[in-house]
């Protein structure tokens, strides 16, 4: 029913100003509907009969089904031994479909994929409307670790099918993740014997305090603890893990070299942890992680709790070669991998390698050899004589001797001796070192080197920038050697299915 005008300024003039404003407001709505779309949060909602009718062909949950659909992946599915009946398990297509989905949009955490298998249509897509709990998926990931490095070999292998990858130019590089450890829990072996020792000692003097008090009659203990022949049985128990945590820490002591034994810290959360420095400058327990890259694709990787590079090289090139049957025909790292055994290695296998010296070689031209004498005399006119061969790299902490095959190097030793004053002076001969040092600056040098080695950067840089910043994964959520390897495989899966579907 429309106001008259009269009526309406006299309704408007008994108002204060702000009702006015709200009177107006009703009053104009009377006059004109607003013509909106229907809007009815109880409204059923009837979806597309397919998932993937409602995402879209080009979504990438649709484009990674599709892709896993082409890979021999039957092997997953042999690694299940329940054909002879109990629960059905699930599918272990899915399960990888869903975690590697989750790790391609920075999602790591089991409980928080479990969420979204009941909330995002694509998580849904992929797991075909099933919800395994977090407990569930977090056992996949730690059980089928050894299953997920066929299934980046798989990947790669598809990815050179389709061209991306030629193992021509590989670069290899690594970089430290944090482990999931704390720094507050490491412990050397002496002190953690102590730890034992102390809490053994501890839980015997209230046993025999509890001996005098209860004697054989009942209290609260447990069961096996309130009688003397129940208690004798627990000691012998504690007994018998005493003697194995001493044996386990007189293995460690002999494993362990003696100059480096005080310094070896354990660390109770992540036994296989290292404290290393990271690359933001601190110092906490981590793993070193190497990859060799192409084209930005990751082929293999290993995971290491040794900080240091340069022993690393071989062990890396060696699990590639064991992976795909063959070598890459070019190799670039950094100088952190200069060494006198990598570059004969990479001779060796007829790898062309560009990697910059770490240092520069001695340079003889200044000193002059007499052959008859097998000596050298500087140029002030000192003589060097022959003191000692050496054969390989001195052992660093940490790293273990090189075997027999794996020492390509002879070293000489002369020494000097001021007659005067008795002090000593050294000249270490390589002349394997030299020809390798020389070979490697006058290749670097070259215009056509320069642009080789230029592909490092942009190759095997930017999958630790696209692993760290946009899928936001620094640090490890598992523990162990096979933990950390089972979840690096996972993020370089995602990386690969990120580099193939864009």
């Amino acid at each position: 029913m429309r106001l008259s005008q009269n009526s309406l300024t006299k309704a408007e003039r008994t108002l204060t100003e702000s009702e006015s404003s709200w009177y107006n407001r009703v009053i104009k709505l009377q006059y004109f509907r607003m013509n909106f779309k229907e809007y009815n949060r109880s409204q059923s909602l009837l979806l597309p009969p397919s998932y993937e009718v409602f995402l879209g062909e080009s979504h990438e949950a649709v484009v990674l089904s599709e892709f896993m659909d082409d890979l021999h992946l039957q092997f997953l599915e042999e690694s299940y031994n329940n054909e002879q009946g109990g629960r059905r398990a699930y599918h272990p297509m899915m399960l990888l479909a869903v975690l590697v989905y989750g790790y391609m949009n920075g999602v790591f955490s089991s409980r928080k994929i479990a969420r979204c298998l009941r909330q995002d249509l694509a998580y849904m897509f992929l797991a075909g409307n099933s919800t395994p709990d977090f407990r569930t998926l977090a056992r996949f990931r730690k059980e089928k670790g050894a299953c997920l490095e066929v299934v980046l070999k798989e990947v790669v292998d598809k990815a050179r099918e389709l061209g991306f990858i030629s193992f021509g130019t590989v670069s290899l590089d690594g970089t430290k993740m944090y482990a999931n450890a704390s720094k507050t829990r490491n412990e050397t072996s002496h002190t953690l014997k102590e730890k034992i020792h102390g809490l053994l000692k501890e839980a015997e003097r209230i046993d025999e305090m509890e001996d005098k008090l209860y004697g054989d009659h009942e209290d609260e203990e447990a069961d096996e603890l309130k009688t003397k022949e129940g208690r004798a049985k627990k000691k012998q128990e504690l007994q018998k893990k005493r003697e194995q945590a001493e044996t386990h820490l007189s293995t460690l002591a002999k494993s362990t070299p003696a100059s480096s034994f005080k310094e070896t810290k354990i660390n109770t959360t992540d036994p296989d942890a290292r404290i290393m420095k990271m690359k933001r400058g601190d110092f906490a327990n981590g793993y070193n992680v190497q990859i060799m890259t192409e084209n930005s694709f990751v082929l293999t990787n290993n995971i290491t709790n040794n900080a240091g590079d340069q022993c690393l090289l071989i062990p890396t090139v060696r699990t590639f070669k064991n992976r795909y049957g063959t070598t890459p025909r070019r190799l670039l790292a950094d100088k952190g991998y200069s060494g006198e055994d990598n570059y004969a290695f990479c001779k060796q296998e007829k790898i062309d390698a560009y990697i910059p010296v770490h240092k520069e070689p001695l340079n003889l031209t200044p000193y002059r050899y007499d052959e008859v004498k097998d000596t050298y005399t500087d140029p002030i006119g000192h003589i060097y004589t022959f003191k000692q061969h050496m054969r390989g790299e001195e052992k660093q902490r940490g790293r273990p001797r090189a075997t027999d095959k794996d020492r390509h190097y002879k070293s000489t030793v002369y020494e000097y001796m001021d007659i005067l004053t008795g002090k000593k002076k050294y000249l270490r001969v390589s002349l394997g070192w030299q020809q390798h040092a020389q070979e490697q600056k006058e290749k670097l040098a070259s215009p056509e080197g320069k642009t080789i080695y230029k592909q490092r950067m942009h190759d095997v840089e930017s999958v630790f920038a696209n692993i760290k910043h946009n899928l936001r994964f620094t640090s490890f959520r598992l523990r162990g050697l096979g933990g950390v390897t089972s979840e690096w495989n996972l993020i370089s899966l995602a990386h690969n299915f990120k580099k193939i579907l864009s």
